[in-house]
């Protein structure tokens, strides 16, 4: 359904459940917005989890990894996905900071006196993706797009700085700085102390902040829920036997990796990959 083709098909609109993506992680290779119009549900973006109720947009970039969790039965969105290559393009001009103020705040509540404009511009795209015969299709899109984008950075990035004023903003930034290092290190590196040092800080203190922001979770628990994604992601999205997904993951044997993957999980690797 959301699995494009740059050459034939650079983007789709429709409105959907996104099934395809519940209980199950996605590393994604294509970008995906979209608009809640009912029902509720928890999605994971990376290790990170957000709610998702009526007009709460979510912006998903090529590269994330997205799970769609505990979905109500009415639950519907309205969606565009686009292909990597537009994505590149949509955001070729835009400052640094841009994407990545967006991969760490992909949802967004949206004010009700905004969701007509945001429809409207979903509306549009839907009429360019089925005028197939405009000349103008893929260049008209791609400016649609790019003013979600911009827009979407204007009012988020507004809200949360009006957020951090509030809040601890210094545990707020070691946090981010974290989970962007584990996304980096994870396949080479399972350590908190390894994390700590590159954040100068003690191991002690990482965990502290972890659980100031999550409440509950240590930095180990992060890694590790980083880790057991990964780990799924290759499983069903490769061909890859369990032996080179150690070694992919630096494991040191295939019968670790499989006992570190069932005490988070329940499962063995194979029972999971067979499952899927």
């Amino acid at each position: 359904m959301f699995f494009l083709d740059d050459s034939r098909e650079p983007f789709r609109v429709g409105e959907s459940n996104l099934g395809m993506f519940l209980s199950r992680p996605f590393r994604l290779q294509w970008g995906l917005v979209f608009l809640c119009l009912g029902g509720r549900v928890t999605v994971s973006v990376g290790v990170i989890s957000y709610e998702v109720k009526l007009h709460t947009k979510v912006t998903l970039l090529p590269g994330m990894i997205f799970t769609l969790q505990e979905a109500s039965e009415d639950f519907r969105v309205i969606f565009v996905a686009f292909s990597h290559q537009l994505s590149d393009e949509i955001h070729f001009g835009l400052e640094p900071s841009f994407s990545l103020f967006m991969r760490d705040n992909p949802t967004f509540d949206m004010p009700h006196d905004k969701v007509k404009r945001l429809s409207g511009t979903f509306m549009l795209l839907n009429a360019m993706y089925e005028d197939q015969e405009n000349c103008f299709r893929y260049e008209i899109a791609r400016n649609l797009l790019q003013c979600i984008f911009w827009n979407t950075y204007n009012k988020t990035h507004r809200h949360f700085e009006h957020m951090k004023s509030h809040s601890t903003q210094h545990y707020i930034e070691m946090f981010r700085r974290f989970i962007s290092l584990v996304h980096i290190h994870s396949r080479e590196q399972r350590e908190v102390a390894f994390y700590a040092d590159k954040l100068c800080i003690s191991p002690r203190y990482l965990s502290f902040i972890t659980k100031q922001i999550t409440q509950t979770k240590s930095a180990k628990d992060m890694i590790n829920e980083h880790i057991i994604l990964e780990i799924k992601v290759l499983l069903q999205s490769t061909q890859l036997s369990i032996q080179e997904i150690a070694h992919l993951l630096n494991f040191p044997d295939q019968s670790y990796l499989g006992r570190y993957f069932k005490r988070y999980t329940g499962k063995s690797p194979s029972e999971y990959r067979a499952k899927i």
